[in-house]
């Protein structure tokens, strides 16, 4: 069984519909309230909050889509503390990875020399480092989240800095009192790269080291929205919608969607292809080549603003399309699974534990024998009719609202510790 945090388990139980519209509405007018510049708005959700609430800090390393989605959550959910938070820009990765408590540091934000009763960071923060310079946050009790480890980097790609990077996660980890995963593949990938590392030491390697780390490990996915009503029926015209809803950026795997494209318009599949995701100023080569070599199959390429339009998009496409070589929990395919549309997957990553082997196709270090993979599975489909979209109401937010309340808690790292 997965360690997960007190209160994360599926349940067989019907969800509420009107509860879940009832928190969807209080969290989009969430969304939008107005935000300082780098700080997240402290707008409660379900209870007032008074000066009698202990108050917790989160700090954001790394503030893109995907983090600011889960520290909105975060701090609607858990309303028996009083947040404060700070979050630095999605920009300049590397430096964001060793230069974050530097970065805190030039804000001169007096958030950070308040007292507090938890707090949280995300793992691209030197928990290790901003602890000790700031001496009210010296003894609170600490919370590191893994959107992702770096231990898990690609090899193909991985810079000279990633052995700086994994030692800003190593040590972030050893201070921190719960680390908390967003997928046991994350936990698992993080522990063993862990243990990888000390093996490669020359000396003086701590013996009990991973086992500490994992004895504080548990895992807590972050959520998704549930969906709106007016999903279309499954696909009964001659042509599927395949959606590919990715950042464009060479982890996403580029080369292996060609590949599948190329395919499939070569057996005279009949599909069409949406592109969404952000898109950044260097675009890959495989991505360019895509949109000029099959421009007929192409019906939507491009960042989609509107989370309104995004959302009304999803829920006319068939079938969602994975290709990525770096993800921890998938939250786009997740995103596009609640709102009917049926996933194909590769096998490996985080998609084995939230999917079945029917969803998934081949992994292999051939690109075009992965394609051919996915391609057959789109065939048999064909033939077959669709597959039923799977169930994941366990990962909505009305769902994960009291295990948030429960694994976000100094309470409960009291109790651990003892």
């Amino acid at each position: 069984m997965l360690p997960r945090c007190a209160g994360y388990q599926r349940r067989d139980r019907p969800l509420d519909p009107s509860r879940e519209a009832l928190y969807d509405r209080s969290l989009q007018h969430y969304f939008m309230a107005d935000a300082q510049p780098g700080r997240l708005s402290t707008l409660n959700g379900f209870i007032p909050m008074t000066s009698d609430h202990p108050k917790a800090l989160l700090l954001s390393g790394y503030h893109a889509l995907s983090q600011q989605a889960w520290a909105e959550f975060l701090v609607h959910s858990c309303t028996h503390y009083q947040w404060q938070t700070i979050a630095l820009p999605a920009r300049f990765f590397a430096w964001r990875m060793r230069g974050a408590p530097l970065s805190l540091s030039a804000q001169n934000d007096p958030l950070l020399h308040q007292h507090y009763q938890l707090l949280v960071a995300t793992s691209s923060i030197d928990l290790a480092v901003v602890q000790s310079i700031y001496p009210t946050l010296r003894q609170v009790p600490s919370i590191l989240y893994f959107h992702e480890n770096q231990f898990a980097y690609p090899t193909d790609n991985q810079p000279k800095a990633v052995i700086d990077w994994q030692m800003v996660n190593l040590y972030a980890a050893l201070r921190a009192d719960a680390l908390v995963f967003n997928s046991d593949y994350n936990r698992q990938s993080f522990l063993s790269g862990v243990a990888a590392l000390m093996k490669k030491l020359p000396d003086l390697v701590p013996q009990h080291l991973c086992t500490g780390l994992a004895h504080k490990a548990q895992v807590m996915p972050v959520a998704i929205a549930a969906p709106r009503p007016g999903r279309a029926q499954q696909p009964t015209g001659a042509t599927w919608r395949l959606l590919w809803n990715h950042r464009w950026e060479w982890d996403k795997g580029p080369e292996l969607l060609l590949a599948i494209v190329a395919q499939l318009a070569a057996c005279n599949f009949p599909f069409k292809l949406i592109l969404t995701g952000q898109q950044f100023r260097t675009i890959p080569a495989a991505l360019r080549e895509l949109c000029a070599r099959f421009p007929d199959y192409l019906e939507q390429s491009g960042y989609i603003e509107s989370r309104e339009d995004y959302r009304a998009l999803l829920q006319h496409c068939d079938i969602v399309l994975s290709t990525a070589i770096h993800e921890f929990q998938g939250i786009a395919i997740m995103e596009a699974v609640s709102h009917g549309c049926v996933p194909l997957l590769p096998d490996r990553l985080s998609y084995p534990e939230f999917f079945a082997q029917s969803y998934r196709y081949q992994h292999s270090d051939s690109i075009e024998q992965q394609a051919a993979s996915a391609v057959s599975r789109l065939q048999a489909w064909r033939a077959q009719g669709l597959p039923e979209v799977p169930d994941l109401s366990d990962f909505y937010q009305a769902r994960l609202v009291e295990p948030y309340r429960q694994c976000f808690s100094a309470e409960r790292l009291a109790i651990a510790s003892i």
